[in-house]
């Protein structure tokens, strides 16, 4: 044998070197865990502080027209907590601990998906002390009676992502809420075989708090808290803001709406065509890519939740580049503006028990 080992006279180094190697290792991996005993903790005093209305967002334009607003007051001791991620996000998530005139609220940035909603809307609700979840951001703009810069407050959303992607020759199914047939999109129509052939659009499954263990409720609309939605209506009205820049502004003022329909699913929309199809099929005003899932996550667990989104294009209808690219920042000033009236609007709350749907 040629092992570094193998000789009585190199046992001791490699003894040393072995330990060594097992003292930076175990060193290595006790950082995370440390770092999240502190985060515990740190997150078990603030709740002490609570109740908090938990506030979540999606990427950075929309986190930086919120903390632009300026209405927002960090903690004096804990401004924010960062949880530790695995290895494949050593940092993990900051969230901002802090006051809204007056009202205690728990902020963070969930990241673009399906995925990321639905993670950290679920981390929030198990480690904070909050009486409800206010998503916002921005969306695309699925209804011709809605522009750009307005904010819409959906009543209730549908996740169009989950689909049946069926054989050309394959059975529909007469669970699935619509169909989708890609060869009536070929232009000229009929002209040869689409071998994509149809997709349907199938339901969640809904396992709730409220309901018998390991029993799910199939459902396509995800109603918000129609309380919180209520009260929302109040904001109709308020005052948007039309303007990116003094150089740069819309044709016409822009409103808030509360009451329509959100569609949400992995899927950038930027595409005329389909944008139609969501609107003539599910009556859709806006499409993004979270709302159902944080509203979904709440759902199951319980907890009151409401959307706002700023309308930042028109999914593909307009002609040129995407739109959210000129005005997404103007989108998402509104959508926070919202959020901050929204705010003023929903009780105090002295208990965590007072949650309500």
């Amino acid at each position: 044998m040629n092992s570094l080992c193998t000789h009585s006279t190199m046992a001791a180094r490699c003894f040393v070197v072995l330990v060594f190697v097992s003292f930076l290792v175990m060193s290595v991996s006790a950082i995370p865990s440390k770092r999240r005993r502190g985060s515990f903790s740190t997150i078990k005093q603030l709740n002490r502080k609570g109740p908090y209305i938990g506030l979540i967002t999606v990427y950075s334009p929309e986190e930086e027209a919120f903390f632009r607003t300026g209405a927002f007051k960090p903690d004096a001791k804990h401004p924010f907590v960062d949880l530790s991620g695995s290895n494949y996000d050593v940092e993990g998530r900051r969230y901002r601990v802090g006051k809204i005139n007056g009202k205690k609220v728990v902020f963070v940035r969930c990241g673009v998906g399906i995925t990321n909603a639905a993670a950290v809307t679920q981390q929030m609700l198990d480690l904070f002390d909050v009486t409800g979840i206010v998503h916002f951001g921005i969306s695309g703009n699925v209804n011709d009676s809605m522009s750009i810069g307005d904010v819409t407050i959906p009543k209730q959303f549908a996740h169009t992502g989950l689909w049946n992607w069926l054989n050309p020759n394959g059975t529909m199914d007469p669970a699935d809420v619509a169909y989708l047939e890609v060869g009536s999109y070929n232009v000229p129509e009929g002209d040869g075989v689409n071998l994509l052939g149809q997709i349907g659009y199938s339901t969640e499954q809904l396992f709730s708090v409220s309901r018998e263990p390991n029993t799910a409720v199939s459902l396509w609309w995800m109603e918000v808290s129609q309380q919180w939605l209520q009260l929302a209506r109040s904001l109709e009205g308020m005052e948007l803001e039309k303007c990116v820049n003094s150089s740069l502004c819309l044709k016409e003022k822009p409103k808030l709406v509360v009451g329509l329909k959100g569609a949400s699913s992995n899927i950038f929309l930027d595409n005329a065509a389909y944008r139609d199809f969501l609107f003539q099929t599910f009556e859709v005003s806006s499409s993004d890519m979270e709302s159902s899932a944080v509203v979904m996550t709440c759902l199951s667990n319980g907890f009151p939740v409401i959307v706002i989104r700023g309308l930042s294009d028109l999914a593909g209808a307009e002609s040129g580049d995407n739109a959210i690219h000129t005005f997404g920042s103007l989108a998402a000033l509104n959508a926070a503006k919202a959020v901050l009236e929204l705010i003023n609007k929903l009780p105090g709350y002295n208990s965590p028990l007072l949650h309500y749907m």
